[in-house]
């Protein structure tokens, strides 16, 4: 059987703009009548925008550094927690809108499958309910309050679409943060099970069953499930040397600083899991911005004399560009790609690689777990492991005990999950929580753990302090506003 997909970039009530959906789906269409087409479908399935940007700016991970060399609103917006008017790229709302076109691409390849049947497009349905399961988390943990079972009930989730769009409006609720944890469950799990990766031709850019096992340990991660993060960052991991596996930022640094801008995001990277082709101005751009990483977070992350544990020198590499025009400091981890309008023009479109999961961050979402199950000898050999790849001058005999975590991160404010921990687990999960955030930083990812943990956070005006403005726990602003579009079509608002 035959099925011609039409592109209903999923309704407008979900969307920003109903002129463009309009505009784009009498030219778009394709037959879907083969595992080979659906496959081509679900290039699709994944967010083509970035959270990084917008999600950098609300973390402790920003400051105002008083000039700037370029202006963005929706960063400045972010900064001061602000429902942030712009919509286009880089923005809650270019996210947003990219989140629910990947699910209407994924929906439009299940119906698809199952109108075809048969058991050889079994891979073709895994990835799309992964991908689907993958852009529906991504949005509730921006647009809701994070994951606490007290509350999720009750808590503003947002939309799961399961079915394709074959109307330009359609009513849709907002699903309570649990029921969206259930579904993102639900396809999770049934994706999982079928994705071969035996049917990609660049495993990278697709979730291979090693993507979907950690993207599986963040989901449990989130939900404080320690012996699922455990399982599904052993699948990622297998029985290798785990040091090995990992980014190996010793080499990293000493690579020059075009090969390094290259190198960081590139698919042959082998610690990388899966990577989008995002329109983003992050490689132009983000270290000018007024409102970012500066000189003052720089010293307090990586050149301090107590930045970590062992007591190493980092080995990443931050550097420092045009000086005197507003502190802009970099780890070259974006390599631009520029698309040209059309054949002769002189302007065009801005697109980086971002690493959406890497084998990095499950080290340390299984750091995490064994802190909470108590397993700490094997929380410590991950921990060493990964200062082996970060740390100058590393030597095996300088491996850092439990004594030496639970003294270094003795006077660390406590963090405030909704979980309890004893002062040990806590030690360690702090551990974890900072080498996630110099590890992440300038990705956005940071923000996340912020809400995780409840961590307090201050943003002032450049030297005015006494102007501060502090987000505390479950601070409404800590759920990100919907689109305007999408609440002006009837979708509930965020309280505010």
């Amino acid at each position: 059987m035959k099925v011609r997909y039409y592109i209903f970039i999923s309704a407008a009530v979900l969307l920003s703009g109903c002129n463009d959906f309009l505009d784009k789906v009498p030219d778009n269409r394709t037959e879907l009548d083969n595992a080979k087409t659906i496959s081509e479908l679900l290039v699709s399935a994944y967010p083509n925008r970035a959270y990084v940007e917008f999600c950098e700016a609300m973390s402790d991970n920003a400051e105002d550094k008083g000039v700037a060399i370029q202006s963005d609103r929706a960063v400045e917006e972010s900064f001061k927690w602000k429902d942030v008017s712009y919509t286009l790229q880089d923005s809650p709302t270019g996210y947003w809108s990219s989140c629910y076109e990947a699910i209407a691409a994924a929906n439009h390849a299940l119906e698809a499958l199952d109108k075809l049947g048969g058991m050889d497009t079994q891979a073709q349905r895994g990835e799309a309910l992964v991908a689907r399961a993958y852009c529906h988390f991504m949005l509730v943990n921006i647009f809701s309050q994070h994951y606490d079972p007290a509350t999720a009930d009750k808590d503003l989730g947002v939309p799961y679409v399961t079915e394709p769009e074959t109307v330009v409006l359609k009513d849709y609720k907002r699903e309570s943060v649990a029921k969206v944890y259930e579904l993102i469950e639900q396809d999770l799990k049934e994706g999982l099970s079928l994705i071969q990766d035996h049917t990609y031709t660049v495993p990278k850019y697709h979730f291979t069953k090693a993507a979907a096992h950690a993207f599986a340990s963040r989901f449990y991660l989130y939900k404080g499930d320690w012996d699922k993060v455990i399982e599904h960052a052993n699948a990622v991991f297998g029985t290798g040397d785990v040091a090995s596996q990992l980014r190996d930022w010793i080499t990293h640094g000493q690579l020059s600083t075009s090969v390094r801008e290259k190198e960081y995001t590139s698919a042959e990277q082998p610690s990388i899991l899966l990577l989008a082709s995002s329109l983003t101005k992050i490689a132009r751009y983000q270290e000018f911005y007024r409102y970012g990483f500066n000189s003052s977070l720089e010293s307090k992350l990586f050149r301090s004399a107590k930045v970590n544990a062992i007591g190493l020198p980092w080995a990443y590499v931050l550097e420092k560009w045009q000086a005197d025009k507003g502190d802009p400091i970099t780890m070259l981890k974006w390599k631009e790609y520029f698309q040209q309008i059309g054949i002769n023009a002189t302007t065009g479109y801005l697109y980086a690689m971002i690493p959406i999961l890497t084998k990095d961050e499950v080290l340390l979402n299984r750091i995490e777990a064994y802190a909470m199950k108590k397993r700490y000898t094997e929380a410590l050999a991950d921990i060493n492991a990964f200062y082996s790849k970060r740390t100058l001058s590393y030597d095996v005999s300088k491996n850092v005990k439990a004594e030496d975590i639970t003294k270094f991160y003795a006077d660390y404010a406590p963090l405030n999950p909704f979980y309890e921990m004893d002062t040990e687990q806590a030690a360690f999960v702090q551990c974890a929580v900072e080498l996630r955030r110099v590890e992440f930083v300038m990705e956005g990812m940071r923000w996340f753990d912020v809400k995780r943990f409840g961590i307090e956070i201050v943003h002032y005006p450049y030297g005015m302090p006494s102007q501060k403005d502090v987000l505390v726990k479950r601070d409404l602003r800590r759920a990100v506003q919907v689109p305007s579009d999408a609440i002006a079509y009837g979708l509930t608002p965020n309280p505010r």
